[in-house]
C-alpha cells in the first residue's frame, strides 16, 4: 500500500467518533514482517503523536502515554514480533486501544470483517490466492456475514463459493462436493477446492461434523462411504454394519443421518441415489445385506440395495411357493413411507397383491360349493369378485414394475406373474366358473336365463321408466364391457370424491355377452329379436349405432337423445346444455375396455384400459352433473370380460368342429347355431323366448376355455362366466349440500396418540391414530410430521403417512414412527412443536426437550 492510501486510512481511524467514555485514541499499528518501516515518520497526521516500539522503549512509552501526556492521540508503530502477555509490558494499553494493520491481508480482514486474532488472520493468509479475486471477494461478502469470528467460520463460506454455492453451511458444502462425482480428477468443485487450498479444510470439516478421519490415499469416495454408513448407524440394526464398523463414527450418526434424510427429501436427490448405488458396488453391500434377517432389514431404507434384497427375497420364496403372508403385509406396511420408496413402489405393490391373493385362496381353499344359483350370484357380487380385483391390480403393478425395475428383479417379478396365474386362472376361475356353471347350467339350457337374479333385459323397465314416471330426468351412462369389479372401485370413488351417494347392483347380461345384444337389452322395447345376418333388433328396429339406439329410445319415449362420449368431451358448456333440454332420457355411451381389448396388438393393456374407463366415467359424471345439472345417473355396461395373462394352449381350446350343424356365428366365447344344430362339450343357452325372428340356439365353454379363433384370446367375452354375466349398475343421486341425505366428503383425520410431551433421547418414536377408518365419505390422505422449533424450522428428520386404514378397528389404525433430532443443542426451557401437515389444518402440539449433555 501507499503511503497516500496509509495515511488516508489513519487520518479516517483518528477522525471517527470515539468510543463512549474515552477522551483519545491510541492505535497500534502491527508490522511484524516490517514491510512499512520507513512509512511512520513520513506520515503527516495533524494531532497525533507517532511513536516507535524498539523493544527497549516500552516503559518510556508507557510513562509518556499514562503519565506525561494521558490525553493525546498517539499512534504507535510495533515492528515487533508478537509477545506473550506477560511479556508485555504494553498489554493493558493494547487492550484498552486499538489495533490497525496496512498489509493486504488486514485489509481482506478489514473488508470482510474478520475479527484480528492469529489463528484468523493464519486462515486469512492461507486463502491469499482466493482472496486476490476481486470477482471471488465480491461472492464471499454476498454470502453475508455480518463477521468473522472463528476460522471454522471463514473455511466454510470460502468452501462454500469454491462449491458453486450462494451460501451455506458444512452440510451444503458436503452435499455439493458428492453430488458432483466420486472421481476427483472429473469433480469440478472439488478441482476447485484443491486449486485454492481447500482441501485440507475440507477434510477438517468432515472429521469436525461428520467423524471421518482422513488418511493419506483417502478419497472422495471412502468419504461417501463413511457418511452413508454412519448415518445408516443412526437407526439400522447393528448386524446390517457387521465389517464395516471402520466407516462408522458412532458420534456422528445423528449429524450423518439429518444430512443424507434432508438431502434426499430435497428435489435434486438423484445424485444422492446415484451416491448410493456407487458405495453399494464399492463395498459389496447386496451380498452383505442378503445374510440378514428380514426384520433387521426393516430398520433401514437408506440404500436402495435394502429394497432390492427384501424384494428379491419375497419373490424367490413366491418361486418356490412360499408366500409368507404377514410377513411380506408388513414389510409393504413398513416400506410405504420409506426412502427410495417410489423407485419400488409398483414391485411392493406387486407383492402386496400376491399376498392379498393368497389371502383369498387360504379363505377358500376348499373351494366353492354352493348349489343355487342365486346364492353363487350373490356370494360373487357382494365379496369373491374382490379376487377379479386383485389380479388386475396385481398387472398393472406388474406390468409398471417391469418399466422401471432393475434386472435383478426382472425375473423376480415373472414368478410372482406365474404365481399370480396360477391361483388365478388355475384355482379361482376354474373352481368358481364350475361351482357357477353347475348350479345355474339347468336354468340356462330351460330359460337362457337365470331366475331370481334381474336380468339385463329389463333395465329400461326397473331403473329407466321410474324416473321418467316421476318427472326426473334419467341419465344413463354405457360403458362398454365395464366389468363387476371395475364399476365397484368406481363406485367408492364416485363415494368418497363427490357430494352423491352411490350403490353398486348387479343383473345378468343377456346372452351371448357381446356388445350388439347388451346394448339392445338395455334399450326399451316389447321384444328383441336377430335375422339372418345375426343382426339385434330391438322392436324391429337396429341397434348397431348410437343414432339407430336413439330412435328406439325415441319410439319408447319421445324426449329421448343420445350421444357417445367423446362427442360430449368435444362440446362447449352451451351445447351441453342444449344438448338435454327438454329431454327426459340421455343415453351416453363410453369405449375404451372394449375397444383396447378386442385389437390382439392392445389387449395386454386391457387392465390399464379399465383405470382410464374409471378416470373417463368419473370426468363425464362431473359433466352431468355441473354441465346438464343432472341429478339421476345410472352407469352400467352391454357385458363384462375374462382375461388372463397367460395365453391358453393349444390343448385348452375347443376346435369348432365340436359343433355338428349350421353355425351362425362364433366368437372365442360363444356359438350361435341354429335349433338343431349338436355341440359335444359345449353348454348349450336356450334363446327361444328371449330372443324373436331367426330361430336360434346357443352355446358357451362349459369353462374358461375359448373357442378355437385366429383373433386375441387373452380377452374374451361372450360366455357364462359371472365376470362376463354380470353386468354392473351403479345408481348415483347427486344431492344438494343442505338435502337431508347429504354429508360431506371429508379425508381421514391423523393426531397424536402418545401421551408424553418430553423428548429425551435423540431417537425416539411417538404413536399416529387415524381417527376414521376410510370408505363411504371419508378418503385417504397424505401427512407430515416432524418436530419443530418456534419459529417453525424442523429440528427433526420428517416423516410421510398416508392415513388409508379402512380397517375398522381402532387398533389397526396406529401407525408408529420413529424420529431422529437433528445434531445441535436444545434447551429445555423452550417450547418446540410437533407438526402434523396435511388436510384441511395443521396440527402442532407443543414438546419439551430435555436431553441430558
Amino acid at each position: 500500500m501507499s503511503l497516500e492510501s496509509i495515511q488516508t486510512a489513519l487520518r479516517q481511524r483518528f477522525d471517527a467518533p470515539l468510543p463512549e467514555f474515552c477522551r483519545r485514541r491510541v492505535l497500534f499499528w502491527r508490522d511484524e514482517a516490517g514491510e512499512f518501516d520507513a512509512l511512520p515518520e513520513a506520515l503527516d497526521l495533524p494531532g497525533v503523536t507517532v511513536l516507535r516500539l524498539t523493544g527497549t522503549n516500552y516503559f518510556a512509552v508507557k510513562q509518556r502515554l499514562l503519565h506525561d501526556d494521558p490525553a493525546g492521540n498517539y499512534l504507535l508503530y510495533d515492528p515487533l514480533p508478537a509477545r506473550k502477555p506477560e511479556e508485555n509490558w504494553l498489554r493493558d494499553l493494547e487492550l484498552w486501544g486499538e489495533e490497525y494493520r496496512a498489509d493486504l491481508v488486514s485489509e481482506q480482514m478489514r473488508e470482510l470483517r474478520v475479527q484480528e486474532t492469529p489463528p484468523l488472520r493464519k486462515a486469512v493468509k492461507h486463502y491469499g490466492r482466493f482472496l486476490a479475486s476481486k470477482e471471488r471477494l465480491q461472492k464471499l461478502r454476498k454470502l453475508g456475514r455480518e463477521a468473522y469470528q472463528t476460522p471454522i467460520q471463514l473455511q466454510t463460506d470460502i468452501l462454500a463459493v469454491l462449491a458453486g454455492l450462494g451460501g451455506g453451511s458444512a452440510q451444503e458444502v458436503f452435499t455439493a462436493v458428492l453430488s458432483a462425482g466420486l472421481e476427483e480428477d472429473r469433480n469440478a468443485l472439488w478441482s476447485s477446492i484443491r486449486k485454492f487450498d481447500g482441501e485440507e479444510d475440507f477434510w477438517s470439516l468432515a472429521r469436525r461434523h461428520t467423524g471421518y478421519l482422513h488418511e493419506e490415499g483417502g478419497t472422495l469416495g471412502r468419504f461417501a462411504a463413511h457418511l452413508l454408513l454412519t448415518a445408516l448407524a443412526q437407526t439400522a440394526d447393528r448386524r446390517l454394519l457387521q465389517g464395516l464398523e471402520d466407516l462408522v463414527s458412532e458420534s456422528s450418526t445423528a449429524y450423518c443421518y439429518s444430512l443424507v434424510h434432508q438431502w434426499r427429501d430435497r428435489g435434486d436427490r438423484q445424485a444422492l441415489w446415484e451416491l448410493c448405488r456407487r458405495v453399494e458396488g464399492d463395498l459389496g453391500l447386496p451380498a452383505r445385506l442378503e445374510r440378514q434377517e428380514t426384520e433387521a432389514l426393516l430398520t433401514a431404507d437408506l440404500f436402495p440395495a435394502i429394497h432390492e434384497v427384501l424384494l428379491c427375497r419375497f419373490f424367490s420364496e413366491i418361486a418356490e411357493q412360499v408366500v409368507k403372508t404377514d410377513l411380506i403385509l408388513q414389510t409393504v406396511e413398513n416400506r410405504r413411507t420409506s426412502g427410495w420408496q417410489e423407485h419400488f413402489a409398483c414391485c411392493y405393490d406387486v407383492l402386496e397383491q400376491v399376498a392379498r391373493m393368497r389371502q383369498f385362496y387360504q379363505k377358500h381353499a376348499a373351494g366353492f360349493h354352493m348349489a343355487e344359483a342365486a346364492e353363487v350370484w350373490r356370494r360373487y357380487t357382494e365379496e369373491l369378485y374382490v379376487m377379479d380385483s386383485r389380479y388386475r391390480r396385481f398387472h398393472l403393478a406388474f406390468g409398471a414394475a417391469l418399466q422401471d425395475c432393475g434386472p435383478c428383479l426382472e425375473d423376480g417379478l415373472k414368478h410372482a406373474a406365474d404365481y399370480a396365474e396360477g391361483l388365478y386362472r388355475g384355482w379361482y376361475l376354474q373352481e368358481l366358473t364350475a361351482c357357477w356353471v353347475n348350479a345355474a347350467g339347468e336354468d340356462l339350457t330351460a330359460r337362457g336365463w337365470v331366475p331370481g337374479i334381474h336380468r339385463q333385459r329389463d333395465f329400461y323397465a326397473r331403473y329407466v321408466r321410474p324416473l321418467t314416471n316421476k318427472g326426473v330426468r334419467a341419465f344413463v351412462i354405457i360403458s362398454d364391457a365395464l366389468r363387476y369389479e371395475t364399476a365397484a372401485e368406481l363406485c367408492s370413488l364416485l363415494v368418497g370424491s363427490t357430494r352423491g351417494t352411490a350403490r353398486l347392483e348387479a343383473m345378468q347380461a343377456q346372452f351371448p355377452a357381446v356388445t350388439k345384444f347388451g346394448m339392445a337389452a338395455l334399450l326399451p322395447g316389447r321384444s328383441l329379436s336377430v335375422n339372418e345376418n345375426m343382426e339385434v333388433l330391438a322392436d324391429g328396429l337396429p341397434t348397431r349405432s348410437a343414432a339407430e339406439r336413439e330412435r328406439v329410445l325415441r319410439a319408447a319415449n319421445g324426449r329421448s337423445v343420445a350421444a357417445s362420449y367423446r362427442e360430449v368431451l368435444a362440446m362447449k358448456r352451451a351445447a351441453r346444455r342444449e344438448l338435454v333440454s327438454g329431454r327426459e332420457v340421455v343415453y351416453l355411451y363410453h369405449d375404451v375396455i372394449d375397444a383396447t381389448g378386442h385389437k390382439p396388438a392392445t389387449e395386454q393393456k386391457v387392465f390399464t384400459a379399465c383405470q382410464d374407463a374409471i378416470r373417463e366415467l368419473s370426468n363425464l359424471l362431473r359433466i352431468v352433473v355441473n354441465d346438464m345439472q343432472g341429478t339421476d345417473i345410472l352407469l352400467t355396461a352391454d357385458h363384462g370380460f375374462l382375461y388372463t395373462y397367460s395365453p391358453l394352449t393349444e390343448g385348452e381350446k375347443l376346435s369348432r368342429g365340436v359343433i355338428k350343424g349350421p353355425l351362425y356365428e362364433a366368437g372365442r366365447r360363444y356359438a350361435l347355431t341354429a335349433p338343431e344344430t349338436q355341440a359335444d362339450f359345449l353348454l348349450p343357452v336356450r334363446l327361444e323366448g328371449c330372443l324373436e325372428g331367426t330361430p336360434v340356439k346357443g352355446y358357451t365353454p362349459r369353462d374358461a376355455t375359448r373357442l378355437r379363433t385366429s383373433s386375441g384370446e387373452r380377452y374374451v367375452h361372450g360366455g357364462v362366466s359371472l365376470q362376463e354375466l354380470a353386468v354392473p349398475v351403479i345408481v348415483y343421486r347427486n344431492l344438494r349440500a343442505g338435502s337431508p341425505q347429504y354429508v360431506e366428503s371429508s379425508t381421514a383425520q391423523l393426531t397424536l396418540l402418545s401421551e408424553s410431551r418430553k423428548v429425551s433421547n435423540r431417537l425416539f418414536s411417538l404413536d399416529f391414530f387415524q381417527r376414521q377408518p376410510v370408505g363411504e365419505k371419508v378418503r385417504p390422505c397424505l401427512y407430515t410430521v416432524y418436530l419443530s422449533d418456534e419459529e417453525g424450522v424442523p429440528v427433526s428428520d420428517r416423516h410421510t403417512l398416508l392415513a388409508d386404514r379402512a380397517d375398522g378397528s381402532a387398533s389397526q389404525r396406529v401407525f408408529r414412527v420413529q424420529f431422529s433430532l437433528q445434531p445441535r443443542a436444545y434447551d429445555s426451557r423452550r417450547v418446540y412443536r410437533l407438526v402434523i401437515e396435511g388436510g384441511k389444518e395443521t396440527e402442532e402440539t407443543e414438546f419439551q426437550i430435555d436431553i441430558a449433555p
